[in-house]
């Protein structure tokens, strides 16, 4: 688990943990946590990607990073402070530490559709065991199946590695 972000320092390492370290952030201290919005380039920003920008919030006490929607980062703060001091759920989907790991093995490909072997590991109940099942992808529309959460994010980033490489992987791990 994660250990506590008291600092803004400490804060600022972890980021470069999980984003890397070409990504800066602006941050903003809560009472409980630190809210950080990336810091976008004027090519990003006229590229409109700031549009829509969304936040994160690293806890202070257990070092777990969520993302957050798209609203002024002192909204989020205010949010999630209220919600650690009432026990209520985060409303943000955990980003670090990662939940579970993803395993794509390639079995098949056609100029329509590619195959892959997806195992799914369960990070944070390390009891459970690991999940295997088989999706086809058709490479003109993206549409999967079987579908769902684990397998959506599979879909998403052998679907992304294709547009980026021109091929799509042999076999890829991911962590989210």
């Amino acid at each position: 688990m994660p250990e506590p972000i008291l600092t803004a320092e400490q804060a600022n390492q972890l980021l470069t943990k999980v984003f890397g370290p070409n990504q800066k952030f602006q941050m903003m201290e809560t009472r409980h946590g630190w809210v950080a919005q990336a810091i976008l380039s004027q090519e990003e920003l006229d590229q409109g990607m700031g549009l829509g920008l969304g936040n994160y919030v690293l806890n202070k006490q257990t070092g777990v990073v969520t993302a957050h929607r798209s609203l002024p980062p002192d909204m989020i703060g205010e949010e999630f402070d209220q919600a650690i001091e009432t026990g209520q759920p985060i409303q943000g989907g955990q980003v670090y530490p990662p939940l579970r790991r993803i395993h794509l093995l390639k079995t098949f490909e056609d100029p329509q559709t590619v195959q892959y072997q997806v195992h799914v590991t369960d990070l944070d109940q390390p009891s459970n065991p690991e999940t295997t099942e088989l999706i086809t992808i058709n490479k003109e529309t993206l549409y999967f199946h079987p579908s769902g959460g684990p397998l959506s994010e599979a879909t998403a980033w052998a679907e992304m590695l294709s547009r980026t490489t021109g091929i799509w992987p042999m076999e890829e791990t991911i962590e989210r």
